[in-house]
């Protein structure tokens, strides 16, 4: 008996471990490389294990590769390859041979930080090595130190402000209850106003990151070979990989969002140039240029995720960021031209049932003080009396840019509902006619 229920016990107990374990994925060791490129907007991590024999870099600007011994596993979930290390993670130090047909030189690791500081638009990356970044780090860390100082004696400031306020109060309630006119009393209270919150350092949108050690790759456009020697000089094994430095593939073009008025939530985007708008000029336009860059579809996409799939005979446009300074230059077809610049908007819920947006030149004097513009656009006023309008960006220097050329169609809809209303009752006079005939020749 007692053998049975031992029987039975290890089949369910084998059968709870098989469900519990069995998508369990399989982790290998592996030296891998983790790789931190910039993507044209922003550093994006992927990394290069025994999977892949070859990372993909934007060529000319700072990319960052540290080699380290981890885990490494299959997600069938998502069809990729990751990293587990929580349990081994080892940085590894030596040096980086990059080597092509013209170039062969050793790369050393240097301590780095590479942060985003602010500006008119967002992408103002900067990368610091050496002292410099300890530098910039420590600088950083004294900010915030700072500021959760301000914040610990904002909060005392508050208690004592509260104590003194309720203490008036209470004098104020006792007055009154004497029959003592304390009118004058409440109008100082309601002037009392508590002590300002102290703002967070907004010198940075991305602060420095905490100081790494690595290579920093920055190669003109080409195929290299990479190999990694450890401490001893030997070549580490599974180090040697190709190296794709690639670069956009034309000259910066020019994209266009495009607000409508009445559908803020709905923006498109306009890649092409010489595209046409069609409108029914029922709202104005708001709109925001912007600079785009294209790139080979596979170089891109395996640049931000190594094993990721990608089409070598497709290009596509990469936002960059806002076109800063510009002027937009608008033709009505009777040759008028208008410039237009850009300003900063509010978007404003409305409160009828239909519950849609108004966008409102922004007044940080007025209503919207304390609060950040909700977007730097160009205000296209549509004129239903104007059929095409045609658009050109003029750079800060006031030289046109040729892609940035598009077109707005107005286009007049024509009501039709007095036509639908005579179709409806269509029927109705038919069959009045066909009864009248009835009736007429039943009387013959």
């Amino acid at each position: 008996m007692n053998s049975l229920i031992n029987r039975t016990t290890l089949l369910v107990f084998l059968f709870l471990a098989k469900a519990i374990f069995s998508d369990v994925p399989i982790r290998y060791e592996q030296f891998i490389y983790s790789v931190l490129a910039f993507d044209g907007r922003d550093y994006t991590g992927t990394f290069l294990g025994e999977h892949s024999d070859t990372v993909y870099l934007m060529a000319n600007t700072d990319n960052f590769i540290s080699p380290r011994k981890t885990f490494v596993y299959f997600w069938p979930i998502t069809n990729e390859w990751k990293v587990d290390n929580s349990i081994l993670n080892i940085p590894l130090t030596g040096s980086l041979k990059i080597s092509n047909k013209v170039v062969s030189r050793d790369i050393l690791q240097t301590n780095y930080t590479y942060y985003n500081v602010q500006g008119t638009y967002a992408v103002n990356w900067n990368v610091a090595q050496g002292k410099t970044a300890e530098k910039i780090w420590e600088e950083y860390k004294q900010l915030v130190d700072n500021y959760m100082h301000s914040v610990q004696e904002h909060q005392q400031t508050l208690h004592v402000f509260e104590k003194i306020i309720g203490e008036f109060a209470d004098q104020i309630t006792k007055l009154r209850n004497e029959g003592i006119d304390v009118s004058e009393m409440v109008k100082e209270l309601e002037a009392m106003k508590p002590p300002g919150e102290p703002q967070f350092p907004n010198k940075y949108i991305s602060p420095p990151t905490p100081v790494q050690n690595g290579f920093i790759l920055n190669l003109p456009e080409g195929n290299y070979r990479m190999r990694f020697y450890n401490q001893d000089g030997l070549i580490m094994e599974g180090s040697e990989k190709q190296i794709v430095a690639f670069k956009k593939t034309l000259s910066v073009g020019i994209g266009i969002e495009i607000f409508p008025a009445d559908k803020w939530t709905k923006p498109i985007e306009s890649n092409a140039q010489s595209a046409v708008f069609y409108v029914n000029g029922s709202t104005d336009l708001f709109l925001r240029p912007f600079y785009q860059h294209q790139y080979n579809n596979l170089f891109y996409e395996k640049m931000r995720r190594n094993d990721s799939k990608g089409n070598p005979n497709l290009l596509e446009w990469i936002r960059i960021q806002q076109v800063p300074d510009a002027i937009f230059l608008l033709t009505a077809d009777n040759g008028e031209t208008l410039p237009i610049k850009e300003k900063p908007y509010f978007v404003e819920q409305t409160s009828s049932s239909t519950l849609g947006y108004t966008i409102v030149p922004y007044e940080p004097e007025g209503p919207h003080q304390g609060q950040k513009p909700s977007i730097r656009a160009f205000r296209i006023p549509i004129n239903k009396k104007v059929k095409v309008l045609h658009l050109h960006l003029q750079n800060a220097s006031g030289r046109n840019n040729d892609s940035s050329e598009r077109q707005i169609r107005i286009v007049t809809t024509f009501s039709h509902k007095i036509y639908l209303i005579l179709f409806a009752f269509l029927p109705l006079v038919i069959f009045s006619l066909i009864q009248v005939k009835r009736r007429r020749g039943f009387h013959d």
